[in-house]
């Protein structure tokens, strides 16, 4: 792999050059920043204090990209945790959640947001059809978006309706069974009133063969989204916005062998991942005074889920024959029914771009409700967030700017479960908390040029308490409490070589406090253990991230992303599943999930005659999924590369990705899942996907 990686740099530098020098006469493009969606000032690109990477339109055209999962390897120190059949738990900085299994909290230290709707934990749905742009913000945003963002936060917007009118059809076939259409249309309805309709199906076999049950679609994806937006601008003082989405994700999830070999599986009763979401948002922009807008955004959602695998990754006859006759088998299955309210208004200063101050205050309000059926027990977790925030932006003197920014959160809990043997009467078992919460930020910035700054930054975030579920924890630690941390950065953005080239680098040192931890009980029976989360540990993140876009000429981009990461716990005794009256000391291990490096890098070329080509690179160090044994998944180089042609409204491109083939792991476990006596632990890794190659035609008119 190494050498075919060496010759991949080599020939795209080649390219580079000839390319630049055929068209080294003709007038080049300039880069333009991009507004901000999750910066509460809605400022652009080049002037935000924080470690930013976005993907805009170019990007998204690539066209093997159908869904976020598909990007996550060009933003650097993003990583994603397998074990469903699309992306849902994402760790920033590694920092982040990695699954919610029966009796988990829905808590996340990564927010996920689509046009304004919070889909944080339950990202599955992030289809790039109608995508315009993708922003990760890394490190604390508590002043934007509060207990979610403690790592960072994710946003993909959609196409406005007050775009460009047209009409697009798009439709893609490829191996494993890819098939995949899309159509939109956007346009005027008379003189204040504009529309966008999108609509997009997906489905393939999901790379794997079931040789038991003799089908090759145990792990495939059967994915719907559809979306409606309606802007309504009465005036030029007032403009609404109504956005109506329905997702409908009915997946296969058949990943785990017992041979390890996740492409060829056996079991009996393959699993499934389920998403059903109902979603609405109103956006209210108002011009109250000429330096002063209002801005009201309200959302509601509705999620039914559906998770299951069959945990003993085989079939009874398998078993038998394996390990004799003393064997046990079975699918564990959890429902969910979530319901999100929320409510934000918030007034802002609306002056050029050269004011003094600029600033922004509000009042956040979100009602969460989590119903949860697992294994005859049946829980309800609500939770209620009430928040005031404000951030302001001061310009001293011409080059120096300070931002002050900071939340304050009144975070409840209440929950409640119900099974028929919980207690000898079968009552409901109730369990509340609360807590105040506060987070920020400070920063300084220096306009090192037109189109450069130097920023440097102090961020405090923070991630709510929670409730253990199971109800065999001791009463004394089913409530655990918040964690926070301190994020210390510095940053240089700019614009360079007559705005063609655009850099973006940052260094950071995170301290993080009341780490929320996995530990465990010791119960009645001597070799019975709950686990549980509780706080009991310290760590520190620190590293580096980079992203390069370079326009060559007016038909090459090149780009590049890179992030460093180092990762360890300071304070962190874990207690001995198999002893519970000893500890593991972990103290100055990895944290888990935290690759010490990733990178991308690309070319794309454009002639504007009608030809296009583009290829990249992308690849991850290896890193621990078991913090307790020091298991790691290997790291991996994927390549892909795309061909195609554009005329007269159509555009036909044909398109590869992992071209080489190679094989990685995208998940792993490290524990007893082997009969008779289950007691001797292994390392259970499942794959990512394969080579795939597919052709897309698309025709705008």
């Amino acid at each position: 792999m190494k050498k075919n990686k060496k010759y991949f740099l080599l020939i795209a530098c080649q390219l580079v050059v000839s390319l630049q020098s055929a068209t080294e006469t003709t007038p080049l493009f300039e880069l333009e920043p991009l507004p901000v969606t999750g910066d509460l000032l809605k400022g652009s690109s080049d002037r935000i204090p924080v470690s930013l990477s976005m993907i805009g339109p170019d990007h998204l055209q690539f066209p093997d990209s159908r869904h976020f999962a598909d990007l996550t390897g060009y933003f650097p120190n993003l990583n994603w945790a397998g074990g469903t059949s699309r992306p849902r738990y994402f760790q920033i900085r590694g920092i982040g959640e990695n699954s919610q299994f029966g009796n988990e909290i829905p808590a996340s230290s990564v927010g996920f947001i689509i046009d304004g709707i919070d889909f944080t934990g339950i990202g599955t749905v992030a289809s790039l059809f109608a995508a315009s742009k993708v922003e990760v913000l890394r490190g604390p945003q508590a002043a934007a978006f509060g207990a979610n963002a403690m790592a960072g936060m994710i946003v993909l917007e959609t196409s406005p309706a007050s775009g460009p009118a047209g009409t697009v059809w798009e439709g893609t076939v490829g191996a494993h069974k890819l098939r995949s259409a899309g159509f939109s249309n956007n346009g005027p309805i008379g003189s204040n009133l504009a529309y966008r309709i999108s609509v997009n199906h997906h489905e393939d076999d999901g790379f794997r063969n079931n040789t038991f049950l003799q089908r090759d679609n145990t792990n495939g994806k059967d994915e719907l989204s559809s979306q409606i937006k309606v802007l309504w601008t009465p005036g030029n003082r007032l403009s609404v916005s109504l956005n109506l989405l329905y997702f409908d994700f009915d997946n296969g999830y058949d990943a785990w062998a017992l041979d390890n070999d996740s492409f060829n599986t056996s079991t009996d009763e393959p699993g499934r991942d389920l998403q059903s979401t109902v979603a609405s948002g109103v956006t209210v922009n108002w011009r109250v005074l000429d330096s002063v807008e209002l801005v009201y955004n309200g959302s509601v959602s509705d999620t039914e889920m559906l998770y299951s695998y069959d945990w003993d990754w085989s079939n009874p006859a398998e078993l038998m024959r394996l390990y004799g006759s003393e064997v046990y088998w079975g699918t564990d299955i959890t429902e969910r029914t979530r319901d999100v309210w929320s409510h934000d208004i918030r007034l802002l200063s609306a002056e050029p771009d050269n004011a003094v101050v600029e600033w922004v205050a509000g009042v956040y309000r979100r009602d969460f409700q989590e119903e949860q059926a697992y294994f005859g027990i049946d829980s309800d977790y609500d939770t209620a967030t009430t928040a005031l925030y404000g951030q302001a932006k001061v310009a001293m003197g011409g080059s120096i700017a300070l931002t002050v920014a900071g939340r304050v959160e009144r975070h409840a809990i209440d929950y409640s479960s119900w099974s028929p043997w919980s207690s000898e009467t079968g009552s409901p078992g109730t369990l509340g908390d609360e807590e105040d919460l506060w987070g920020g930020k400070v920063a300084l910035e220096y306009r090192a040029g037109e189109r450069s700054i130097v920023y440097l930054s102090l961020d405090r975030g923070y991630k709510a308490g929670g409730i253990n579920l199971d109800d065999e924890v001791p009463v004394d630690s089913r409530v655990y409490g918040s964690e926070n941390l301190l994020s210390y950065e510095a940053g240089w953005k700019a614009f360079l070589h007559k705005q063609r080239l655009w850099l973006n680098a940052s260094i950071f040192l995170m301290d993080r406090r009341d780490i929320q931890v996995d530990s465990s009980v010791q119960l009645g029976d001597g070799n019975t253990f709950a686990l549980y989360k509780d706080n009991a540990a310290s760590g520190t993140n620190r590293g580096v991230e980079m992203d390069v876009n370079w326009r060559a000429s007016n038909t090459i981009r090149v780009f590049a992303s890179a992030g460093l990461l180092e990762t360890e716990f300071d304070d962190y005794q874990y207690v001995d599943p198999a002893d519970s009256t000893d500890s593991i000391n972990l103290d100055g291990r990895e944290q888990a999930y935290a690759p010490s490096y990733g990178y991308a890098v690309g070319i794309d070329y454009d002639n504007e005659r009608g030809l296009f080509a583009g290829a990249a690179l992308e690849g991850k160090d290896a890193y621990v999924f078991d913090v307790v044994t020091g298991q790691q998944l290997a790291g991996y180089n994927l390549v892909r590369v795309h061909i195609g042609y554009r005329f007269s409204g159509w555009t036909i491109t044909l398109w590869t990705r992992n071209l080489l083939d190679e094989r990685y792991d995208v998940r792993g476990f490290y524990f007893a899942n082997e009969p008779p006596y289950y007691d001797i632990a292994r390392k259970w890794v499942t794959q990512g996907d394969p080579r795939q190659v597919g052709f897309t035609l698309n025709f705008r008119f």
